[in-house]
């Protein structure tokens, strides 16, 4: 099963080169769903207000990279390597990267 919070190799649509990608989606839509919510990143480092910086090793990362929170994606399960990258993101990191998708889609209330 595909985990929120964790990073994996994946081949999105529209784009020439294999990426990781943070699943976003709750566990229990991963788990019942033939798809998954996700962030794509990329090893460019580009500051932006909606970028989250991971640094090498974190999430199982073998260099410094940037999630692009203003790109969310649904993609079907089969894109994805059935194994992670590494470790979940802290909870900490996952509420940056909460909020960055916030502003990134001006989700505030």
């Amino acid at each position: 099963m595909f985990e929120r919070g964790r990073l994996y190799w994946c081949r999105l649509p529209d784009d020439s080169k294999r990426r990781p990608v943070l699943v976003l989606s709750p566990d229990l839509r991963n788990e019942l769903a033939n798809d998954v919510v996700v962030i794509p990143a990329s090893s460019v480092i580009r500051v932006g207000p909606w970028h989250v910086l991971l640094r090498k090793g974190e999430g199982g990362l073998d260099r410094s990279s940037v999630l692009k929170c203003e790109q969310p994606a649904t993609i079907r399960k089969a894109r994805l390597d059935a194994e992670p990258v590494g470790r979940r993101l802290s909870t900490d990191r996952m509420s940056e990267i909460a909020a960055a998708v916030i502003r990134a889609l001006e989700l505030r209330a």
